[in-house]
């Protein structure tokens, strides 16, 4: 099956699970932004959980040349097929020569198109996610976003194979909640101390404002400073949802194309399922944060992969 991109929206970037366990090689973690939704769409199309898909900002438009299953998922997620508006997060049949939209109702926001099939992709360091930065992943694996007028080949399901499945579909009290009105969970880091108890408690009774100076990399925060007594230290590891603390004192939240190494120091980590939550968020939108510990961070992950993994076994 040819898919070919009409219309790339804003940003539109193949990804996958991301590169699991090569940060110690130099590369990035990469990944999806909202890896709720990641997984979610994969399913909801009869994917294996690390299929490649599709994450956009702004409006997607792909054309298909077969029959196949679609599912589109994400904050405040818009589908239409052939102009015909269709439901988020369950599986849409599509016939040949279909026109797919994807997209969110929230300018800024991410969606994610899954198209059921194995994906004929580059794959380098064990992933095919497209990381601009480094130049790797994409259509030609040099790092190049999606454009208009690419094509992605995928090898489709029989459909025979796909008509005998049942459609899933995700009701809305069952996915994720977006709204930022709940506080971003962190667990304190090791470095926690070296900051005053004044900032520390500044940190979760203050409102910070996303900035424009959002990317793959990290998210720029804006509210009221917060000191730490290390003005100098060795670059080390950066972990998904490390808060960084730089001269300046305005927090940086580092995400999924963040780089390996960071020579700021941390007041903590963001709780992951949080980072998808962030990760939704759009410049101008604000947040407040709460301390938590790592064994109830721990349980609250481990909890919401049983609860994934039980809706999922109702679906099949």
């Amino acid at each position: 099956m040819n898919v070919e991109v009409v219309d790339k929206g804003l940003l539109s970037l193949i990804v996958d699970a991301g590169r699991t366990g090569r940060q110690q090689d130099g590369f990035c973690q990469s990944g999806p932004m909202d890896e709720d939704a990641f997984l979610w769409a994969n399913f909801l199309a009869f994917n294996p959980d690390n299929t490649p898909c599709i994450e956009a900002i702004g409006s997607l438009t792909v054309t298909v040349d077969a029959p196949c299953v679609i599912a589109a998922t994400g904050r405040a997620v818009q589908l239409t097929v052939n102009g015909h508006p269709k439901a988020g997060y369950r599986s849409e049949f599509v016939a040949a020569g279909a026109e797919i939209s994807v997209g969110s109702e929230q300018m800024g926001c991410k969606a994610y198109l899954a198209i059921a099939g194995a994906w004929n992709v580059p794959v380098f360091a064990q992933s095919a996610c497209t990381v601009p930065r480094e130049r790797l992943g994409g259509l030609e694996g040099n790092g190049n976003t999606l454009t208009n007028g690419d094509h992605i080949e995928i090898n489709a399901y029989p459909t025979s194979t796909l008509m005998a499945n049942k459609v899933r579909a995700i009701a809305l009290q069952n996915r994720n909640n977006y709204s930022l009105a709940a506080p971003i969970r962190i667990i304190p880091g090791y470095q926690y101390a070296h900051f005053s108890r004044a900032a520390q408690r500044m940190l979760v009774t203050s409102e910070y404002t996303v900035t424009s100076s959002i990317d793959r990399m990290g998210y720029r925060l804006s509210g009221p400073d917060v000191a730490c007594d290390i003005q100098k230290m060795r670059s080390e590891a950066i972990h998904l949802g490390a808060i960084q603390v730089p001269p300046d004192g305005q927090p940086i939240v580092m995400m999924r194309d963040r780089q390996t190494l960071g020579g700021y120091p941390k007041i903590g980590c963001v709780n992951p399922l949080d980072v998808n939550r962030l990760a939704q968020a759009t410049p101008g939108e604000t947040l407040h944060f709460v301390y938590q510990n790592n064994e109830a961070a721990r349980a609250d992950c481990l909890l919401a992969l049983c609860r994934r993994r039980q809706l999922q076994g109702e679906m099949l």
